[in-house]
């Protein structure tokens, strides 16, 4: 508990309230940062740029006689940089820059909607969480709205897939017809052209998954190197419906991950389903791949 006392006023600040009161929205500021800029942190490493916000504070308030001072100020923008470097990760100069703008960004409005709130309820530690709670979850809904639009309208992206230390890269084309799910991993499913998949494989592995997708038996002194390449793969059926075809099988495999960007926007998906297509996806090779809209 730190006392301060005035001419006229004395309080006193718990350091513990303010600790929680500063880490709550530092850690929702980082949050949504990441959410905008589609950020490699996770939530975890988030909480910890948060702490070192909160501490950073605490710490001021302890030790430091004037609010106001160039010293103080100096301190929190170390801070603040120290927050996104551990918060939100840094890939580069211009990617911390931006990142930063960000940052300051998201601070302002979450600030702004704090203000505007807390004015018309009574003060208190869980209405402030609750409070802080609710306009971060206004911000996020928003961004998250923002962001589908635009990729609505953006329908081409790159891709990378990478399977057993191989990668291709390759054009995607979003399509919100795109309802496929895998029933084993209830990860959306992504279609891929035959002749780009079969570039990640061997001749003898193209023949073994080639074997699967028409159902042939694979000759017996094969059936075990079969079986390891398949044991990392995970093939099998999905049944689908699409225009022409009523009813249909189609092959989903298993691959390390794909990375899915457009602009300065990318998501990685980790041990994602993928679909093998038969046929064109583009009858003038503009695009390799279908994208669900909810990767």
């Amino acid at each position: 508990m730190q006392r301060f006392r005035g001419c006229f006023v004395y309080c006193e600040v718990y350091l513990d309230v303010f600790f929680v009161v500063n880490l709550i929205p530092c850690f929702f500021v980082l949050c949504l940062t990441n959410q905008l800029l589609t950020g490699a942190a996770n939530s975890v490493r988030a909480f910890l740029g948060a702490a070192i916000g909160a501490i950073g504070n605490c710490f001021i308030l302890v030790f430091s006689k004037e609010f106001i001072s160039l010293k103080n100020g100096i301190f929190y923008v170390v801070s603040a940089v120290l927050m996104v470097c551990i918060g939100c990760g840094i890939k580069g100069l211009k990617n911390f820059i931006l990142k930063m703008c960000v940052f300051l960004g998201c601070n302002f409005l979450l600030g702004g909607f704090l203000f505007v709130f807390s004015q018309r309820v009574r003060k208190g530690i869980f209405t402030f969480g609750f409070i802080t709670t609710l306009c971060y979850w206004i911000l996020y809904i928003g961004i998250r709205l923002c962001k589908y639009l635009k990729r609505k309208r953006e329908l081409y992206c790159e891709v990378r897939i990478v399977l057993n230390g191989k990668e291709i890269n390759i054009k995607g084309l979003y399509d919100t017809g795109n309802c496929l799910y895998d029933r084993a991993t209830g990860k959306a499913v992504c279609v891929i052209e035959k002749d780009s998949f079969f570039q990640l494989l061997t001749e003898k592995q193209q023949q073994f998954l080639e074997n699967f997708c028409t159902m042939e038996m694979t000759e017996e002194k094969e059936a075990e190197e079969e079986a390891v390449f398949f044991r990392g793969l995970n093939p099998r059926f999905l049944p689908y419906t699409s225009v022409g075809c009523q009813k249909g099988l189609l092959p989903i495999v298993t691959v390390d991950r794909i990375t899915v960007r457009e602009q300065e926007e990318e998501r990685k998906i980790q041990r994602a389903a993928v679909g093998i297509s038969y046929t064109k996806l583009s009858e003038k090779g503009r695009f390799q791949a279908i994208i669900s809209p909810e990767v």
